[in-house]
């Protein structure tokens, strides 16, 4: 699958990490108090890793009706909390930790024979801390934040996946796809695409002059499955606002 010729894109540069994790947690403020004004909670998706540490920091500090927040996770290593891998276990220990208890976290691993066999008790828990139903399970989201890997991964749409044209289709059906590659150390869980794409606000946070060059190589257009990066810079449906620091 081939990218469109258009990047559907946002740049926005920080002098350095800081002002920049700085500068993005207060246009998520603003998102965030609109959703509350306009629809009484907000639901957000958060990625993983290293990067966004300053961004949760400076999030944390903001004063944010925290009770009318629901946080889940863009993806998930299907592991339990306690596992040195959980990107759950990071979220708490450096964002939800430093909020409210109110506040509702929606996790994407639950304990059972497979990953597949997760999707309907991970849906059963969104569903109840967001009100959607199973005719709709998945509302949409009010801001979505997502990573970049050094492969040009986003979410868990690995190149080297077995199903990385599914990960990176525009119409999956399923809000939650599994990924396995060689790469990826242990089984993940992901929301798909289009889900993630139905957002009011979609960003892609990352720093580095080396992910720099891979970005700029997604950019310059190509297969999808190559830089699956691509199926969130020339997708159509909201505009992708790139903040990037050195």
């Amino acid at each position: 699958m081939q990218s469109s010729e258009q990047a559907n894109i946002v740049w926005n540069e920080g002098v350095d990490p800081q002002s920049l994790a700085e500068n993005l947690a207060g246009e998520l403020v603003v998102q965030i108090s609109n959703a509350i004004d306009v629809k009484g909670r907000a639901v957000i998706a958060l990625s993983g890793g290293s990067t966004p540490k300053p961004l949760f920091k400076a999030l944390s500090e903001h004063d944010i009706e925290w009770d009318k927040v629901i946080i889940t996770l863009v993806d998930e290593r299907w592991v339990p909390e306690s596992h040195e891998l959980s990107n759950a276990a990071f979220m708490k220990k450096h964002l939800l930790d430093s909020l409210p208890t109110q506040t509702r976290f929606v996790p994407l691993y639950q304990e059972a024979q497979s990953v597949e066999a997760s999707f309907d008790l991970v849906l059963a828990d969104y569903q109840a801390a967001t009100g959607a139903t199973e005719a709709e399970p998945v509302t949409s989201f009010d801001i979505v934040i997502l990573g970049m890997g050094g492969d040009g991964h986003t979410a868990s749409f690995f190149p080297d996946a077995d199903n990385i044209d599914e990960l990176v289709a525009i119409d999956a059906k399923a809000p939650l796809l599994t990924c396995s590659s060689p790469s990826t150390q242990v089984e993940r869980i992901t929301w798909s695409l289009p889900t993630l794409l139905n957002t009011t606000f979609l960003a892609l946070h990352f720093t580095g002059s080396g992910k720099l060059d891979v970005f700029d190589a997604a950019v310059s257009g190509g297969a999808l499955e190559e830089l699956p990066i691509r199926s969130a810079i020339f997708q159509t449906r909201t505009p992708l606002n790139v903040y990037y620091a050195d």
